[in-house]
């Protein structure tokens, strides 16, 4: 799933679609401990925000299709997250289409 603003790093995924970024930082005893920030979520019916109007409401961005949503830790590059376990669509290869010859 593409959402452009997202940072790339390390994501946490809940069960709810929620996907948080991972940040570890050390604590002034040097316990090194994870800090989980809010950055978007996906619903169960395919609505994808990242913010919520004042009346509570989600600030829908984007509709994809509906998967089974699992917990788990992923990643985000270029704006784009692999939910853990879940079938992805395959990608068809460019196809290499030869040259027209030119009639001599």
């Amino acid at each position: 799933m593409e959402v452009p603003s997202l940072c790339d790093g390390e994501v946490e995924i809940d069960s709810e679609g929620r996907i948080f970024l991972v940040q570890p930082f050390t604590q002034a005893n040097g316990q090194v401990v994870e800090r989980l920030i809010f950055m978007a979520q996906v619903t169960k019916t395919g609505e994808v925000f990242t913010a919520r109007d004042e009346k509570g409401s989600p600030v829908v961005l984007e509709r994809v299709r509906k998967f089974p949503i699992k917990a788990g830790r992923s990643e985000v590059r270029n704006g784009k997250v692999i939910f853990p376990d879940t079938q992805r669509r395959p990608q068809l290869p460019a196809r290499n289409v030869a040259p027209l010859l030119e009639p001599n």
